[in-house]
């Protein structure tokens, strides 16, 4: 695959970083996924998850790896009523959602700490290995002052490995999809090399690594473009901890990956230069991650954490094609068009794109005694973007926030438990500074049976968003998305009561009702309401998603099986536009969210056996109303609607062999099928006019793969 003949830029910053953190996370890693796991991402602080008073989920290295998930988007899904969707059928980026809303209500974070820039957001989620994850913490809701007022929906925080001993992990999986033409630029793979160092007392450890995978480009309905496209990824980093003493911890990390992304035409095409192709989405980016923190116990009752960390995002990219700058040339007989040889955009489509992320976290934890813990910080957030584009609007832009927030944990006897407080931001986009309370509670009845309760607020201001920064190539027109000149910002408001009943040592039953109101929530209008070739982000009316998660799981010495349920409804109080009129053809309204399923059930089975460790995992999706225009030959539009999706039932199924060899080293072997039943979108839209965006279902179809790793 070329590069464009373009300079990238290269821009690396200087950190300068001092501070203290509180939580020791070596102690939740080495009980994350046991019996009695501890959790630090609610309240900062690390406790066993059945104190918690935010409801929180973990899930263990070990789960994901018997997932066999190759980052972090297959990953995530192990969590009930979490989905991952892909939302164009060229470039294939995806998104988080939960709660039934978008990644962007959802506060992605790395060891406690935001690092998801707007860019980062387009395509990072499929940028950060599943091997290099320790473990992943779920925060669904709200309950906690402690992150960003855009954490309507929730939080995902990444926990780092934390080695016990010094050693090394090789790892590669090999996996084909059975469906579609990759035109022979298969199979899929993935290859990791981590070497681990612990010195004599535990007291420094150091962790290097290196990833590379591959994912074959398939062209699956025949039409000589591709369904899934083509990504080369590179990632390598380093994790540094010192802890001088058992109540001090300094650790830095730092990541660097490098993904190259081509969808569109197939075939050939892909070693010409992306101007030349009637349809190319072609992306390099570049993203670096580095966080410094300091942890400590100041003394008997106060302890603090000062933390700095610093993300850039930098890409290259090309957005168009033949078909949405050039006029074709003529038709074949058949009625679809080409273009001559030699034909090219030129400069048209090409790219350049920089955002910057500089993070600071300040908190100071008072514990006055058993009942009594306060928590006070102060936070600062600044990002600034350059996005340059020849096919779209310019955008420039930089803002922050700083918020100052306070916390109040008490515990007045065994059964109840009080985490409440506030926090104000003060943003640069807007005029007067946002103050949003939050609270939760715990009541324990017994050991066996608890009830959570959580309310809280929060806002989004007007900034660039990750969607705004993906260009969308639909129906041979290119369309961006910018933000209203009078956008006002939206505001929430959250509560949920999720019970939660440890029947007996083998089964256990969690149910959550959840509540979120949107005021002036934020719309995107049609294709050119901002204009030619812009999508206007503006307020619509007020929304509510809602809904119920049941969770039922049995678990035995050597095998579980858990069961999940999740009914949501997403509603807006006035029908917004989806497609305005375009000549006879009616514009399109609707009162729901689009492209969000109001159904999704999760069946998920492990069996520890004596010969080999089993996985299958069952996810069910329904329906959801999905946007869809279709085109002439000539690229006139001649309909546009919502499209009711069907359900869809995606089986995975893993096998994995674990084998002692001398010196205590152990071989691992993995084998498995994702998609079993290949259950996948049956009517993609094909030919140079195309919907992209009309894409739903699972990300991929049926694959085989085939793993091994050894660890000495």
């Amino acid at each position: 695959m070329k590069r464009h003949q373009r300079t990238r830029k290269r821009t690396t910053a200087a950190m300068v970083v001092a501070g203290l953190n509180l939580a020791v996370h070596t102690q939740a890693q080495e009980i994350l996924g046991g019996l009695e796991p501890l959790v630090v991402t609610g309240s900062h602080f690390v406790e066993p998850l059945r104190n918690a008073p935010v409801r929180t989920e973990v899930y263990s290295a070990e789960l994901i790896a018997k997932a066999a998930a190759r980052n972090l988007a297959e990953a995530i899904e192990a969590s009930p009523g979490v989905r991952v969707a892909t939302d164009c059928g060229n470039c294939n980026t995806q998104q988080i959602q939960m709660l039934g809303m978008p990644q962007q209500y959802i506060g992605i974070l790395s060891d406690g700490l935001p690092n998801f820039t707007g860019l980062a957001g387009v395509y990072g989620i499929e940028q950060i290995p599943a091997g290099l994850i320790g473990g992943i913490e779920v925060v669904k809701g709200g309950g906690s002052v402690l992150y960003g007022p855009n954490a309507v929906a929730g939080v995902i925080n990444l926990l780092p490995r934390d080695p016990n001993e010094s050693g090394t992990i090789l790892r590669g999986q090999m996996s084909n999809f059975t469906e579609g033409n990759s035109f022979g630029r298969g199979p899929s793979y993935s290859a990791m090399l981590l070497h681990d160092y612990v010195n004599e007392d535990a007291s420094f450890k150091a962790t290097i690594y290196y990833n590379h995978d591959y994912l074959q480009p398939v062209d699956l309905n025949g039409d000589g473009f591709t369904d899934i496209s083509e990504r080369r990824l590179h990632a390598a980093g380093l994790r540094l901890v010192w802890q001088p003493a058992d109540d001090q911890t300094l650790s830095f990390d730092y990541m660097l990956t490098d993904e190259e992304r081509r969808g569109g035409d197939a075939g050939a095409a892909f070693e010409r230069s992306p101007d030349t192709n009637i349809i190319a989405e072609e992306l390099f980016s570049m993203r670096q991650v580095a966080t410094v923190k300091w942890d400590g116990q100041l003394n008997e009752n106060w302890a603090g954490t000062l933390a700095y960390s610093f993300s850039q995002t930098d890409r290259d990219s090309y957005y168009g094609g033949l078909g949405a700058f050039n006029t074709p040339d003529g038709y074949h007989p058949n009625g679809t068009p080409f273009w001559a040889p030699g034909s090219s955009t030129g400069d048209t489509g090409y790219g350049e794109t920089l955002d910057q992320l500089h993070f600071i976290n300040a908190l100071a934890i008072h514990q006055v005694h058993d009942q009594n813990r306060f928590t006070y910080g102060a936070q600062y957030r600044y990002e600034k973007i350059e996005d340059t584009a020849a096919s779209a609007t310019p955008l420039t832009d930089s803002f922050s926030d700083v918020g100052i927030l306070a916390q109040h944990r008490y515990t007045p006897n065994e059964l109840w438990t009080f985490e409440y407080g506030g926090r104000m931001d003060f943003h640069s986009n807007l005029d007067q500074p946002v103050f949003s309370p939050r609270g939760s509670v715990l009541y324990t009845h017994n050991q066996d049976l608890r009830i959570r309760g959580a309310v809280s607020t929060g806002f989004r201001a007007p900034e660039v968003f990750d969607e705004d920064l993906h260009i969308s190539v639909v129906g041979g027109d290119v369309q961006a998305i910018r933000n209203a000149s009078d956008l006002d910002e939206e505001k929430s408001l959250t509560f949920s009561i999720s019970p939660e009943w440890q029947i007996n040592d083998q089964w256990r039953v969690e149910t959550s009702v959840f509540h979120t109101s949107l005021s002036d929530t934020f719309v995107v209008g049609g294709p050119d309401s901002g204009g030619a070739g812009v999508q206007l982000r503006e307020n619509g009316s007020d929304s509510a998603v809602y809904g119920l998660e049941f969770n039922l799981g049995y678990f035995a010495d050597n095998w579980d099986v858990q069961f999940s349920w999740v009914e949501q409804r997403a509603r807006h109080d006035d029908p917004f536009e989806v497609f305005e009129a375009d000549g006879g053809i009616d514009a399109i309204f609707t009162d729901r969210y689009t492209r969000s399923p109001e159904s999704m059930g999760q069946l998920r089975f492990t069996h520890r056996g004596s010969w080999c460790d089993t996985y299958m995992n069952l996810k069910l999706t329904g329906p959801m109303d999905v946007p869809r225009q279709q085109f002439a030959s000539d690229g006139s539009l001649v309909d546009q609607s919502l499209e009711r999706s069907d359900w869809f039932f995606n089986v995975d199924i893993g096998l994995r062999k674990e084998i002692q060899l001398a010196n205590d080293d152990s071989l691992t072997l993995s084998l498995g099928i994702k998609n079993l039943l290949n259950d996948f979108q049956d009517d993609l839209p094909s030919g140079a006019y195309r919907d992209p965006g009309y894409i739903y279902g699972p990300a991929f179809p049926r694959s085989i793969y085939a793993g091994v790793s050894y660890e000495f």
